[in-house]
């Protein structure tokens, strides 16, 4: 590894001026600092990366929604951006056009809703926490979201 020094020494320096505070500091916690090993690639791929990474959830590419965001405002969730669903199984039968056009109607308001709220509050990249119960999106709310140009990462 010390034939690599030349590409490893100034991206360990600059990763520690990147966590600290230099007119201050008199120490460096280097669990502020990570790395990440990525399989593929070559030694002289090495990055520095300022920010977050997420190694194993990617951006929503449904609907056409943005993958990369500059001065990226963050919110996180823990609720699903989609219709309530209800703790049991059911069934709704429609019988008729009018019904169903305002079953959809009433989903398009909630979810319209919904990322008004998002929108409003700034945030133009959206952490969504996993959840094991139910879909946190569906492909209108990915749609509605990707139109605001909010980038969505699911299952945090």
């Amino acid at each position: 590894m010390s034939s690599y020094s030349e590409l490893f020494s100034p991206l360990a320096v600059q990763a520690v001026m990147k966590v600290i505070d230099p007119q201050t500091a008199t120490n460096v916690d280097l669990k502020d600092i990570r790395i990440v090993k990525k399989l593929g690639g070559t030694i002289d791929d090495t990055e520095l990366v300022e920010g977050l990474l997420f190694d194993k959830c990617k951006p929503s590419t449904a609907n056409g929604g943005p993958t990369k965001i500059e001065n990226a405002k963050i919110a996180m969730i823990q609720f699903q951006i989609a219709t309530p669903k209800t703790d049991i199984e059911n069934s709704v039968i429609v019988k008729d056009y009018q019904a169903m056009d305002r079953i959809m109607r009433e989903e398009r308001k909630i979810i319209a809703g919904m990322v008004k709220k998002i929108v409003e509050s700034g945030a133009n990249v959206l952490l969504i926490q996993k959840s094991i119960l139910k879909d946190a999106t569906n492909e209108l709310s990915l749609h509605f979201l990707a139109k605001k140009g909010i980038m969505v990462v699911q299952d945090i």
